[in-house]
């Protein structure tokens, strides 16, 4: 079984440009059209049993539209997808908000501090984290060379401050930042996703990589639309991890941390 765990949605009418939209963020062709349609396909095509799915709200006000979304989403298919909501750290009311996305059974949050604009050890970040810690996990871009929000230095500020934080650190730790990640990010009790990362590393380094996080520790993940899924599968499948590591990485991981 695998489990895509990053994967980002938008409803149909807008879905292709929200792509290009983030295809301009970081400057990289995008190679999907961001529809839960074409996701599902892929995963068909591939064998990916099952998807981890969100967005991001940037402003609070989109927050709970997010949620809604997603929640509906999950609901038409259950057997396919598990869902993350979102928080927006200027929301008058970060509890009320988690409260919404786990009455909706959403499973965790996702955040995006380079396009959401704030510094994730800042104040208004630090009380979602603190609001988060023990009742729901984190799915949080990590990295960034271009911006000084996300990087690992900060990520690993958070988990000083709050042990009891399941953050999933999107990017191997640290997108274009992986250095500076596996330096700080070991040993802080976070998870990393494969995202965004394989097709820029070398694929010796990518193993060193995921083998210093701890394999328990690594979840699969495409970063859909940006990349193909069944692409990305193969590129972790080529790295020289055993059978058993990449069955963890590929499903274990997430069945465990999600409860699947």
């Amino acid at each position: 079984m695998i489990f895509d765990a990053h994967a980002h949605i938008y409803p149909d009418a807008i879905a292709l440009k929200a792509a290009h939209s983030i295809a301009e963020f970081y400057d990289i062709p995008v190679l999907c059209d961001g529809t839960l349609g074409t996701l599902l396909e892929i995963g068909a095509k591939n064998d990916i049993t099952r998807f981890l799915v969100h967005s991001v709200a940037m402003s609070p006000k989109r927050t709970r539209h997010i949620d809604d979304y997603i929640a509906q989403c999950v609901r038409e298919h259950p057997d396919k997808l598990v869902g993350f909501g979102t928080l927006h750290p200027d929301s008058p009311d970060i509890a009320a908000d988690i409260d919404y996305a786990i009455s909706l059974g959403l499973k965790g949050i996702k955040i995006h501090p380079d396009m959401q604009l704030f510094a994730l050890d800042e104040p208004r970040s630090l009380k979602m984290f603190e609001a988060l810690e023990g009742r729901l996990p984190v799915l949080i871009h990590t990295g960034d060379k271009r911006y000084p929000y996300s990087n690992p230095r900060r990520m690993a500020e958070v988990m000083r401050r709050f042990p009891g934080l399941t953050a999933i650190c999107a990017h191997l730790g640290g997108y274009s930042e992986w250095e500076e990640a596996v330096d700080l990010l070991p040993g802080t009790g976070v998870y990393v996703d494969t995202s965004s990362s394989l097709f820029a590393l070398a694929p010796e380094r990518a193993a060193e990589i995921i083998r210093a996080f701890g394999v328990d520790h690594v979840l699969f993940g495409s970063d859909y639309p940006m990349w193909n899924p069944g692409e990305e599968k193969r590129r972790l499948e080529a790295l020289a991890l055993t059978a058993a590591e990449k069955q963890a990485i590929f499903y274990d991981n997430a069945a465990r941390l999600l409860n699947l």
